[in-house]
């Protein structure tokens, strides 16, 4: 069996140590120096043995459709529809997001997908989903799951295509491909191809735009940092536990295959697989809860529900087909508006175990106006939220001005290809804002605010004196001229009384 040098261990493993570099870049720049590679690792953690820059480089799909969906109009949509099919290029040659669906019958090896193909009954089920929610239709050969979109408008549409191309497409294909890579790992080589997918499945995870403080991306990265702040478990900017846990498993999971580990790398998937359901359980939680405690029924809250439910149920289901059928039918569109979160939250807390989900990971949702957790939605360990400066925002947070992706906003968002304007109108009346964050730390603007407010007050104190000298200056100079003209006119009449005199004599 080939060993590597230890050259090729720079990256350390610990959790703590990953968790670290997230919150501090400079640390994770010098972790990762490698000469003997020129590929960029992702966010300064995972560096990848092959060039995966493509599939990395599908978040930008994903972000010309959201741009292209914020237009509000069918126009939008048709576009939209056009780059999932055919990629930003627009001539379908490479790899796309639609493709990702298609290719899912190449992840035979992977026991999560087996579990999904049993449940919906298609490999293409994710594609069947997005192009009903293109279509406005229905998906009508599933064996489970179908969901009907004939009575949404576009915002509920575009909400479902938005949310379920990561949940659909790119989460399985991540776990598809960890899997599927420590179940062909051999323990007589350095597992080469095994290495590759497992290099491709954190390019999918990642994108080729998060940054390290959740801002910036498109995939499941940074849902995964929206969702640990919604729900109490990290400040914002701060790593989300569930991430630095996830990429101390991607960097020990490819040190296990390419020394041949291969249990130890079955044991990674496993647990990244875990470690990624939790988002999709809070998203869960979060849709019900806005539908059933806050009566919001607004067909872009139900797009999300249906999106995160649909990702989920598989995976329930493959636990306890009563508590999949609870979901589905308080979840699917249309039967939403009927859907008690309480009944909801309880089968999926049924389903943790199995899941690989602790309630340590999932937290609560909180109020971000500084009240803990929201009533009905505490953690079901009772821990309490971390704590973090109020921000003034309610549940659904809508002023968006961190640049967070995740999140319907109102500012303008990027097509990311030359076809378009970067810049596209965004819609007047957006809908609520479920995974953006808020306007920026309320301790750190106010400390700004008064730092302002004395800087103004001095300079109003320094313009005022030099005001008040000016205005005594010319006080002075006009008292000057006012007594040189006096002088001038006294002249003036001694002269002409002068004159008279002497005519006189």
């Amino acid at each position: 069996m080939t060993k590597r040098s230890t050259t090729q261990r720079a990256l350390p493993t610990c959790a703590c140590c990953i968790a670290a570099m997230l919150a501090n870049p400079s640390l994770a720049v010098a972790a990762t120096t490698r000469a003997m590679s020129e590929q960029q690792a992702f966010l300064g953690l995972y560096e990848p043995e092959t060039n995966v820059d493509d599939i990395a480089a599908l978040d930008l799909d994903h972000r010309s459709i959201v741009a292209r969906l914020a237009t509000g109009d069918g126009e939008g949509l048709l576009e939209a529809q056009d780059v999932y099919s055919k990629g930003r290029d627009g001539d379908g040659s490479g790899l796309t997001i639609k493709l990702l669906s298609t290719m899912a019958g190449n992840l035979a090896a992977s026991s999560t997908y087996q579990n999904f193909l049993k449940y919906y009954g298609e490999s293409d089920y994710a594609d069947q989903w997005i192009e009903a929610s293109f279509e406005g239709g229905a998906t009508s050969s599933l064996a489970n799951g179908d969901v009907d979109f004939s009575n949404f408008d576009f915002e509920g549409r575009a909400a479902a295509i938005r949310w379920g191309i990561p949940l659909l497409h790119v989460w399985m294909n991540v776990v598809g491909l960890l899997e599927m890579s420590a179940a062909t790992c051999q323990t007589s080589s350095d597992n080469a191809s095994q290495v590759a997918e497992w290099d491709k499945a954190v390019a999918l995870y990642t994108g080729s735009v998060a940054r390290q403080d959740g801002t910036g991306g498109y995939f499941l990265f940074t849902l995964a940092q929206v969702e640990c702040y919604k729900f109490g478990l990290c400040k914002k900017g701060d790593p989300a536990p569930v991430n630095a846990k996830i990429f101390n498993k991607f960097v020990a999971g490819k040190s296990d295959l390419l020394d041949g580990n291969c249990s130890s790398a079955k044991d990674a998937a496993g647990k990244i697989k875990g470690l990624m359901t939790v988002p999709l359980v809070q998203g869960v939680i979060r849709a019900m809860y806005a539908m059933d405690i806050h009566d919001d029924f607004q067909e872009t809250t139900q797009g999300m529900g249906a999106a995160f439910a649909a990702a989920l149920l598989p995976l329930v289901n493959a636990c306890s087909e009563g508590n999949a059928y609870i979901m589905h039918n308080d979840m699917t569109p249309g039967k939403a508006l009927k859907g008690s979160y309480e009944v909801v939250r309880a089968a999926l807390e049924r389903s943790y175990d199995c899941l690989g989900v602790i309630c340590e990971d999932v937290g609560g949702l909180v109020d971000l106006r500084g009240n803990g957790y929201m009533l009905g939605a505490e953690a079901c360990n009772n821990a309490k939220p971390v704590e973090r400066p109020v921000t003034g925002d309610g549940l659904f947070d809508n002023n968006n001005q961190s640049g967070n992706n995740m999140a319907d906003t109102t500012k303008p968002v990027s097509y990311g290809d030359d076809n378009k304007n970067d810049n596209p109108a965004a819609p007047t009346q957006p809908a609520p804002q479920w995974y953006n964050e808020n306007n920026g730390g309320g301790a750190t603007s106010t400390s700004l605010a008064v730092v302002f407010g004395i800087l103004c007050f001095i300079c109003g104190a320094v313009i005022a004196c030099l005001c008040k000298k000016e205005i005594s200056r010319k006080t002075t100079r006009n008292d000057i001229e006012t007594d040189s003209d006096s002088t001038a006119e006294g002249c003036e009449e001694l002269e002409e009384k002068k004159a008279s005199d002497q005519e006189i004599v």
